[in-house]
């Protein structure tokens, strides 16, 4: 049988002493309302002996705030939101906030009824790595008073916003060619339009125009072709590879591997997000890495200048990648 939760009330009793004054002195309010030190001593004591656990939610009502922070990232298997969400978590930390991350899975639907569910646990603010486009969260959004902040995936030029450009980032990873392509293969995986991979894509796709490169476009989503496309694309004149994402590329070196294809052999290859497993990949594979520590650290600090009405909103902040030439390149 459990025990009965310990009341303030029962602590009043236990040492002798007023409820009120039992209160201030385990809401920290003690030397404000000129209660001596002794007395504090021993209601702090009495409260650690009967295991006391103060009452999160009343706690709540009287400071109007509960230092909880919302996270909402589409896929918390993906190594980069794991990576993204321990960093945000240590910043708030250090910052006495706590963090509820919720997995949408990128459906949109769900991520809306998550958003809402988030804010009716009165949450202090949220950050958001989005599926769905700012057109379908507006109304969600306009709803409700506390800040938002965007990561990883764009919102608006009115929402506050930290990560990469995607598009220029991808510009450049088409120079990071050993030799310039003369036919390239970009994969990526998509269920439903997602801002980040978007701009990947065009970025890639104005490169590739100016500096006359044929290019195909192949989306591994339930793609029941993409064993096919793999196995006729070095006669097909398929020279290099961008792999989106690195489970993309993960998977389309499996198939490299299975029909025989040798990287950078028969065709050159990068990955626009780096994965430790590149380094063990033989030969090693050549990745565009983001910032991703940087990134959680400061879509935190952004959210907590918000809180503190520090910063209006609006705030972009892009960071660089670096790239990391190994072998496959």
């Amino acid at each position: 049988m459990k025990n009965k939760k310990v009341s303030l009330q029962d602590i009043a009793l236990a040492t002798g002493l007023s409820k009120s004054t039992v209160s201030f002195v385990l809401n920290g309010k003690g030397d404000q309302f000129n209660i001596n030190k002794e007395t504090q001593k021993l209601i702090l004591e009495k409260a650690k002996e009967m295991n006391f656990v103060p009452n999160f939610f009343a706690k709540t009502l009287r400071e109007g705030k509960t230092k909880t922070i919302g996270l909402l990232i589409p896929d918390i298997a993906n190594v980069f939101y794991a990576e993204l969400s321990k960093a945000i978590q240590e910043e708030l930390h250090k910052n006495g906030y706590n963090l509820f991350i919720v997995n949408t899975n990128d459906d949109e639907q769900f991520e809306i009824k998550l958003f809402r569910d988030l804010l009716n646990r009165s949450i202090d603010g949220l950050i958001l790595a989005a599926c769905n486009p700012i057109e379908n969260l507006k109304e969600t959004l306009n709803s409700t008073p506390i800040p938002v902040v965007f990561v990883d995936r764009f919102g608006d030029n009115f929402a506050d916003f930290v990560g990469i450009n995607n598009y220029q980032e991808a510009v450049q990873l088409i120079k990071r060619f050993s030799i310039k392509p003369k036919k390239l293969a970009v994969f990526y995986y998509e269920k439903d339009i997602i801002t980040t991979i978007h701009l990947r894509i065009e970025g890639i796709q104005s490169i590739c125009k100016k500096e006359d490169i044929q290019l195909d476009l192949i989306n591994t989503y339930q793609n029941d072709n993409l064993h096919v496309y793999v196995k006729e694309m070095k006669k097909n004149g398929v020279d290099s590879v961008v792999c989106l994402n690195n489970k993309v590329s993960l998977e389309i070196i499996s198939f490299l591997n299975q029909y025989k294809i040798i990287i950078p052999k028969d065709v050159r290859f990068i990955s626009f997000d780096d994965s430790e497993t590149f380094l063990y990949i033989k030969p090693s594979i050549s990745a565009l890495q983001q910032p991703i520590k940087d990134i959680g650290k400061e879509s935190a600090h952004q959210l907590l200048s918000r809180l503190k009405e520090d910063q209006i909103p609006g705030k972009k902040v892009e960071f660089s990648c670096k790239f990391m030439a190994r072998e496959s390149n």
